[in-house]
């Protein structure tokens, strides 16, 4: 059971005071007992710069998830392959040659699952022919499930319908790219999400409609931002 949950985004396209950013995405995850890595940003040393501004203990992580095969979300592997050798990444579909050369272990999802109590895999679902793309699910206890998604090719939508149907609960906060969405998709996500976060590829229109329409829902997050359920 995760009674307790923190998020610390390491790099968003948004910047903040004293911290480096660019194109690209990744989160660092505390439980409890377990620690892990949701993508690695574009450019190592940007990763590498906020990781140590934000006093975040990279060499505890025990795994890290890597959403889908574009390098705004992988570039910054590197960095973590010289700090943790051997790390596992789970992987959708999709060559892992590029990460065993950084002296990382990929290991590719087939489907939605439990990686361990009341932590998922979510996905992977085909965006377009021969590319897939998941997210990572985590069940708060007293919450509901909190839904971390890259870039949300598939639509952020579709990822949140399969977290709660695999849980079975509601989503108390979908965070990431959602991939400049219809307002459908918002809609879709406002109807079981208490909180909102779109960030990353999103664009100013999702965020601004969703501040908008769902105010009581958007929660504003950028590089640096640290959220505890």
């Amino acid at each position: 059971m995760v009674k307790r949950l923190k998020v610390t985004v390491l790099v968003d396209n948004k910047p903040a005071p004293g911290l480096k950013n660019d194109w690209g995405f990744s989160a660092y995850l505390e439980t409890e007992e377990h620690k892990i890595l949701f993508d690695a940003d574009t450019d190592p040393s940007v990763l590498e710069y906020n990781v140590r501004k934000l006093n975040v203990e990279i060499k505890k992580l025990e795994f890290a998830i890597l959403s889908h095969h574009h390098y705004d979300h992988s570039g910054g592997f590197s960095y973590i392959g010289r700090e943790i050798p051997g790390l596992t990444v789970y992987i959708p579909p999709g060559s892992g040659e590029a990460l065993e050369s950084l002296g990382l272990k990929p290991q590719v999802v087939g489907k939605s699952m439990e990686i361990l109590e009341d932590i998922y895999i979510i996905g992977p679902f085909e965006a377009w022919s021969g590319f897939y793309e998941q997210a990572l699910a985590i069940k708060v206890d007293g919450k509901g499930i909190v839904l971390v998604v890259g870039c949300s090719h598939p639509g952020a939508d579709k990822l949140a319908n399969e977290a709660r149907e695999k849980i079975g609960e509601d989503i108390y906060h979908i965070l990431g790219g959602f991939h400049k969405p219809s307002r459908a998709v918002i809609d879709n996500l406002a109807k079981f999400s208490r909180y909102i976060s779109p960030i990353h590829c999103s664009g100013d229109e999702a965020e601004q409609y969703t501040r908008g329409k769902y105010p009581e829902k958007f929660y504003e997050i950028r590089t640096g931002s640290v959220i505890e359920y």
